[in-house]
């Protein structure tokens, strides 16, 4: 009774009069007490037996249709700072055009814990390792690009090659292993690529390399608005090999959900538009450089 009760959101007493009133309509009982508890009276059982495959059915059906329906709900998403402040936030009205009903809450978060948890709905970060219990969604690859203010770069010589980046003041990631990987690839090594302040995630190197304290190395994607902006440009076409995938996860069992599977088909169509936008700045700092 009381597990009905709690399902259902009413008291254990509701539950009581409620079936009080099925016996009286078919005047015999339909539940008895003894040493075990409640139990089926052979009624309640035959009735249950012959109902259940009806209930099912019914239920089966309102599950389809409430995964159609375009119903008010919340959706739970969960990213990194970057991410959101570079590319999901600024597209989101777009979302909120698409699907009006669904109130949108982002959560500052890396990793999937959340959402193997249940306590987000949707995740979007960079590539991680596959789970059984995920659906992933390949959104954008993005690549290493070093990017400072016009005005930075006024000031100095000209930016022929990856070497004449070492003349100006480095911006490095947390780890200090941008620069390092960058340099390398082209058969570079100096203490000075490893020198420099660090901040904790992308969108500070960008706002740094805006504020004119140097240049950064930074995901292209995230870099987008301020290259169309022109509050950063790109220092060199010259581009190695440091590419990164990143992704929109959910939970498998959840993927067909109507929210859900909503916001994941924007998603991808979004990043879509995002990388056709960045593939003409490449073209557009090539043909500068």
């Amino acid at each position: 009774m009381k597990r009905a009760a709690d399902q259902l959101c009413v008291s254990p007493a509701a539950i009581s009069q409620q079936i009080k009133g099925l016996e009286d309509q078919i005047g015999r009982r339909l539940f008895e007490r003894d040493a075990k508890g409640i139990q089926l009276t052979p009624c309640g059982r035959s009735l249950f037996d012959e109902l259940a495959g009806t209930f099912d059915v019914i239920e089966k059906a309102w599950s389809r249709a409430a995964l159609k329906a375009p119903r008010q709900t919340r959706l739970v998403i969960s990213t990194t700072s970057t991410i959101a402040s570079s590319w999901l936030i600024p597209a989101l009205s777009g979302f909120k055009e698409r699907c009006p009903n669904v109130e949108i809450s982002i959560q500052i978060c890396n990793g999937l814990s959340e959402l193997k948890h249940g306590h987000v709905d949707i995740c979007i970060q960079r590539e991680t390792a596959a789970s059984c219990e995920n659906h992933a969604t390949h959104l954008w690859s993005s690549y290493l690009i070093p990017v400072c203010s016009p005005r930075l770069l006024s000031t100095q010589r000209n930016i022929e090659s990856p070497q004449d980046c070492l003349t100006f003041p480095l911006l490095q990631d947390t780890e200090r292993n941008y620069w390092k990987v960058w340099m390398n690839a082209f058969g570079m090594s100096n203490r000075k690529m490893i020198q420099g302040s660090s901040y904790g995630d992308e969108s500070l190197l960008i706002s740094a390399a805006c504020a004119g304290q140097g240049i950064a190395l930074v995901n292209s994607v995230f870099a987008s608005e301020a290259l169309q902006s022109k509050r950063l440009v790109q220092v060199t076409n010259a581009t190695a090999e440091l590419k990164f995938d990143y992704f929109v996860y959910c939970a498998k069992e959840r993927r067909e959900e109507w929210a859900i599977a909503e916001f994941m088909k924007w998603a991808v169509q979004q990043a879509g538009k995002t990388a056709k936008g960045h593939a003409r700045e490449i073209e557009s700092a090539g043909q500068v450089a």
